[in-house]
């Protein structure tokens, strides 16, 4: 069976420079009421036509809509998205609408930006660490863009913690000073944070040895997600939890929509096309591919490589980050496929 044709729509990131208290701002339209999702905000785009490319697409939409012609952009990201639709192909048999969401942040253009179709067009402000009045303002397919927008290029991954409180205090002390280098070398614009770091120690750790990691972790302003049980991730308050293959799998979404709900972060881990769409179903907001090159964790191991990263990154409906083998120094190349960043142990952890 062939797949379903997708409806190409690009759409335009367009900044609006940021607030009086430092916050970006982004200008939005708000969809007229007679339209799909009427009442919405929405990125300014449209439609491509057939034999039309996204970038010529977009400057035609953004020429009709707004009366500027885009002069610097790059591709952010590509979004799949289905909606459900109450209408029936000619044999009577529901049809889903295939939508793909070619997305570009345009940093210049040239004209004045105005509506010129009679719509309300403003610099709304977003707020990071409310992320979710985005999420809500916006048509569902345009949540991975509000991540998009919130996430930091790059993930730092902790090394293993050793046995017993002699090696969790090894391991702390290599985490402070992980923490202040990510700090230091990594500045972030409008005041968000540079950097999330993953706290994976491959043990158990007592509750108070949770909260105390994650604690440190926040008090360098960086995000401090937990590669463990969504309990666990509510109980030492965490800005974010990490779904491995198998907890994506058995995770109760309700709990986890109630965690998103609190501007709280999810992402999984995605080594296949089945893995990358289960994350879509399951709603996650950021996705880990891996292992990208070989790594020394996995000797004689090739891994997937950079075409079938580019490949999965096209189905999944958040952003993504390239894992395994991974340097800060590949972050321009993962961008290029449309990937949001890089995600690495040995790239950023300093043992003490």
């Amino acid at each position: 069976m062939s797949p379903p044709e997708e409806t190409r729509i690009a759409l335009a990131v367009l900044p609006a420079g940021p607030n009086q208290a430092g916050l970006p701002q982004y200008w939005l339209e708000r969809r007229p009421d007679s339209a799909h999702l009427g009442g919405m905000l929405a990125f300014p785009g449209g439609k491509c036509q057939p034999d039309e490319s996204p970038t010529d697409a977009l400057a035609r939409e953004l020429f009709e809509e707004l009366g500027i012609l885009p002069q610097a952009s790059r591709l952010l990201m590509e979004i799949p998205w289905v909606y459900s639709a109450n209408s029936s192909d000619l044999e009577g048999k529901p049809k889903s609408k295939h939508l793909r969401l070619i997305v570009y942040r345009v940093e210049k253009w040239q004209g004045e930006l105005h509506g010129r179709e009679g719509q309300s067009v403003t610099a709304q402000t977003l707020d990071c660490s409310r992320h979710g009045e985005w999420m809500s303002a916006l048509p569902p397919a345009n949540r991975g863009i509000v991540a998009a927008l919130c996430l930091p290029p790059r993930i730092a991954i902790t090394a293993a913690c050793g046995a017993g409180d002699a090696g969790f205090s090894v391991w702390h002390q290599a985490l402070v000073k992980t923490a202040n280098a990510l700090r230091q070398q990594f500045r972030s614009s409008f005041g968000g944070r540079s950097s999330i770091v993953q706290l994976r120690p491959g043990r158990d750790l007592s509750m108070a040895q949770w909260t105390a990691a994650v604690a440190t972790v926040q008090s360098f302003e960086l995000s401090a997600w937990v590669n463990a049980s969504l309990d666990i991730a509510i109980s030492c308050r965490a800005d974010g939890v990490h779904l491995n293959r198998h907890r994506l799998a058995s995770v109760d979404r309700e709990a986890l929509a109630n965690w998103r709900a609190q501007n709280r972060w999810v992402s999984a881990s995605g080594h296949t096309l089945e893995e990358v769409r289960l994350a879509n179903e399951v709603g996650v907001d950021a996705l880990l591919i891996s292992p990208i090159l070989p790594t020394l964790s996995h000797p004689g191991e090739s891994g997937i490589g950079w075409a079938q990263f580019a490949e999965l990154t096209r189905e999944a409906t958040m952003p993504t980050y390239a894992l395994g083998g991974i340097l800060e120094t590949h972050l321009p190349q993962v961008q290029m496929l449309a990937g949001q960043g890089v995600a690495a142990i040995r790239g950023y952890w300093m043992d003490s």
